[in-house]
């Protein structure tokens, strides 16, 4: 296998659902790098505030990663909330953020910050996005599926229809 010049880097996340903006990131990162993980940054206290339970998500992130023929993208739950034990644990060498217009400017920097006192490379990517996460849970609610389609992988989208 060719070595790819960002080694392994983490997404952290919530996924909340897994959008195509997500996707595009991860394909983005894959094409770059040797190794990539998706992690879902919860807290077991919060876990059952998500929308689609962690361990769900993780499941359909494989999924659409599969789907997407991305070999090198794996799925990591961080459900202490500890970027720096992320960072630790899967031997990550960076940690890619993707910004898009609607984006918490300081809550990013917050991250972004913490991300540089730990000594890694924060990698900024370019970001496709039409829905956010918390505008299609609302679509979702709201019994709008048809809306959402072509903003989630098919995993994700099936997942909802289950649900109805």
């Amino acid at each position: 296998m060719e070595k790819k010049f960002l080694g392994t880097v983490i997404l952290p996340g919530m996924y909340d659902p897994l959008t195509v903006g997500h996707m595009n990131s991860l394909k983005y990162l894959s094409e770059r790098c040797d190794k990539v993980f998706a992690v879902i940054m919860t807290l077991k206290a919060e876990e059952g505030d998500r929308f689609v339970p962690s361990q769900t998500m993780k499941t359909l992130i494989e999924q659409a990663v599969a789907a997407e023929g991305l070999d090198n993208v794996s799925v990591y739950i961080e459900d202490e909330g500890w970027l720096a034990r992320s960072v630790e644990e899967l031997g990550a060498n960076g940690v890619a953020r993707s910004f898009h217009p609607s984006i918490n400017i300081e809550k990013e920097m917050e991250l972004i910050h913490t991300v540089i006192e730990l000594g890694v490379p924060v990698h900024l990517i370019p970001s496709t996005l039409d829905l956010r996460s918390s505008e299609i849970r609302v679509l979702v609610e709201e019994g709008f599926l048809d809306e959402i389609r072509e903003q989630v992988p098919d995993s994700v989208f099936r997942y909802f229809q289950q649900q109805k």
